[in-house]
């Protein structure tokens, strides 16, 4: 079974607090100051073993990994800087960082300390990735204020983000997946041994699995209902708010949990 990540250092957690403060004043109508934008691209190609592990660190923006049939990965990152004036929005875009720690089987891309303290510079930054990854790569990916999308993985895939949606979809491995503002979406192309843990708060969980799939369901919520279609299960527990039964006789556990929200369980 997959384990969740370890907690992120004291450092990191404190930039996502920040970020999400900042995402909370501008909700609120507070005027920030930033009108000027700026942007650029950066790009990077690493070589990487045919299991070795991808790992994007993020504070504000989206993240999309790719498939790919090679043996390298491809990153474009577009950085975006908007300030009071273009001339400091060009300086701020000039300290944008994205620390980068590479071997053949390990590769993190990392911005949250360029990132976390923008707030209080009056500024407003952040780094959209879009990655090609070969398919048998493991893939870990955090974000504060920012969607994560995949496609296509066959290894292992961590996905964290604090306000924004998770949406996968042709996943083969194991897979643990935490939001706490945003819903859900996976969509598996087989069921791996390492099963599935999924969990948001302020969301909905959708999981797709294949009919034929043997899994030990297990999910549970607050407010919301839970469902399943095109499958046959033998229950063992059923409730408004909790599920726990067998799929196909049984198999790798699925874990599904939010708090305000529904949960959907369906063949593909």
């Amino acid at each position: 079974m997959i384990t969740p990540r370890a907690s992120a250092p004291h450092a990191r957690r404190h930039a996502r607090w920040l970020a999400a403060l900042l995402v909370g004043a501008a909700s609120c109508g507070v005027d920030l100051g930033p009108r000027a934008e700026v942007r650029d691209e950066w790009k990077r190609s690493y070589a990487i073993d045919r299991q070795g592990t991808f790992e994007i660190h993020n504070t504000n923006g989206r993240i999309r990994v790719e498939p790919s049939d090679g043996a390298t990965i491809e990153v474009v990152a577009t950085r975006i800087v908007r300030a009071p004036s273009e001339a400091q929005a060009k300086n701020a875009l000039a300290d944008l960082k994205i620390e980068e720690q590479v071997s053949t089987s390990r590769i993190v891309l990392d911005t949250t300390d360029s990132l976390g303290f923008a707030f209080f510079l009056n500024r407003s930054k952040r780094v959209d990735f879009v990655a090609r990854v070969p398919r048998t790569v493991n893939v870990s990916l955090d974000s504060t204020n920012g969607d994560i999308e995949v496609q296509g993985l066959g290894g292992t895939f961590r996905g964290e983000t604090t306000n924004g949606r998770v949406e996968a979809s042709g996943l083969e491995g194991a897979a643990v997946v935490e939001t706490t503002n945003g819903d859900v979406r996976l969509d598996f192309a087989r069921l791996a041994d390492g099963g599935i843990q999924t969990s948001t708060t302020n969301g909905s969980i959708r999981i797709l699995l294949p009919r034929d799939a043997k899994a030990n369901l297990s999910a549970r919520l607050t407010n919301g209902s839970i469902s399943t279609s095109d499958f046959t299960l033998t229950t063992t527990e059923q409730s408004r708010r909790r599920l726990a039964a067998t799929l196909n006789g049984g198999g790798p556990a699925v874990r599904l949990e939010t708090t305000n929200g529904s949960i959907h369980i369906g063949g593909r």
